[in-house]
């Protein structure tokens, strides 16, 4: 079977590779589809990303540059396919890993949905973002030969808001990054010797934090001391941290951790006593995932992506039930951890292979 050439648009990803969410997506991806000997990978990328993604495909050939300007204008640049233009050649598969493909261009499109938070949650988003993103996107994804979902909740969010995509549609589930896989656990000094509860993600509105911060008096009270640990980076639009949240950060009864390092984030599964995921919209739910592979007992909301990727291994509560919310917390962090509760996760390596398999079967259909 001959490799696909395979151009991944990753123009949202810092010169240093790091971040959340859909940053991961991309860089775990691009490390897994290039291991592969059925895929030749290049990347489309920032001129100021390029040395990372040259070391990571070991050749500054395979990494197709975009000028480091305003985020607007690059969009526009991937939209219209002049982007790849400097290539100077075609690709079997053209894949938008974040809102965009190109309009034009020869090659099979695929685009990963993470999400319809433009449709669902539109007001989280600030008004000029709301205008230039939401329309791209919808055309992005009516244009795409193959849409790969992150879950099977976002694939029938999809197929919900446009139904003319329905039979072009995967469910591609996401995996633990294999930086938190192995990192060696480094303790977070905050919360050395404390009882507490996690959090994993940015303050937006739709992440609910607002409701934990505002029930955990009442958790404080029952478990005198207990903390709830918050992890992730500020939020990109609105912040929600609940009516009581300044003096409960003042107090140190809540811990606002920012971004922390791989090894210190495993520490944190390893030793919280509950994970906490109220999130009111998720297109997968990560650290779900990453609870369960760290054993940690695992309270979320009734999200569909969440209850989708925890199932039976944790508790699950409407997202405004402060009453329900408190009391499963207190009972959590009072019954403690139970070992062997680890659970066993996917790895990129089947994530690149489902994206491949999907790739392949909108190649052939294409010709």
């Amino acid at each position: 079977m001959n490799p696909l050439s395979w151009l991944l648009l990753a123009t949202h990803v810092p010169p240093s590779g790091a971040g959340g969410g859909i940053i991961r997506y991309t860089v775990e991806l691009a490390r897994a589809l290039h291991a592969r000997p059925d895929v030749e990978l290049s990347v489309l990328a920032t001129a100021s990303a390029r040395p990372f993604f040259a070391e990571l495909l070991g050749s500054p050939d395979r990494v197709v540059t975009v000028p480091d300007v305003p985020v607007p204008a690059r969009s526009t640049l991937e939209r219209l396919g002049l982007a790849q233009l400097p290539a100077r050649r075609r690709f079997d598969v053209v894949h938008g890993t974040k809102h965009i493909l190109p309009r034009w261009g020869s090659g099979t499109r695929v685009l990963t949905v993470h999400d319809m938070l433009p449709l669902q949650r539109p007001r989280d988003f600030g008004l000029l973002k709301r205008t230039l993103l939401t329309r791209p996107y919808l055309a992005s994804i009516r244009q795409a030969d193959t849409l790969l979902c992150v879950s099977r909740a976002t694939q029938q969010s999809v197929e919900r808001f446009v139904p003319a995509v329905t039979g072009r549609t995967v469910a591609v589930p996401l995996a633990m990054s294999n930086g938190l896989r192995t990192a060696r656990p480094e303790p977070v000094g905050a919360l050395l010797d404390r009882e507490f509860a996690l959090v994993v993600g940015d303050t937006s509105p739709r992440k609910n934090l607002g409701l934990v911060v505002d029930l955990w008096s009442r958790v404080a009270a029952e478990r005198p001391g207990a903390t709830l640990a918050v992890v992730g980076p500020p939020s990109w639009g609105p912040s929600e941290l609940g009516t009581h949240g300044s003096a409960s950060v003042a107090s140190g009864a809540i811990q606002i951790l920012g971004h922390l390092s791989d090894a210190q984030l495993r520490w944190c599964y390893e030793n919280a006593g509950v994970v906490l995921c109220p999130s009111r919209l998720e297109g997968f739910g990560l650290p779900a995932i990453e609870a369960r592979s760290f054993g940690a007992p695992l309270i979320t909301s009734l999200d569909p992506a969440l209850v989708e990727v925890s199932g039976d291994s944790a508790e699950h509560l409407p997202d405004d039930d402060a009453d329900g919310w408190a009391s499963a917390i207190t009972t959590a962090l009072r019954a403690g951890r139970t070992a062997g509760a680890a659970v066993a996760v996917r790895g990129w390596d089947e994530v690149a292979a489902e994206t491949v398999a999907a790739a392949r079967t909108a190649v052939a259909r294409r010709a």
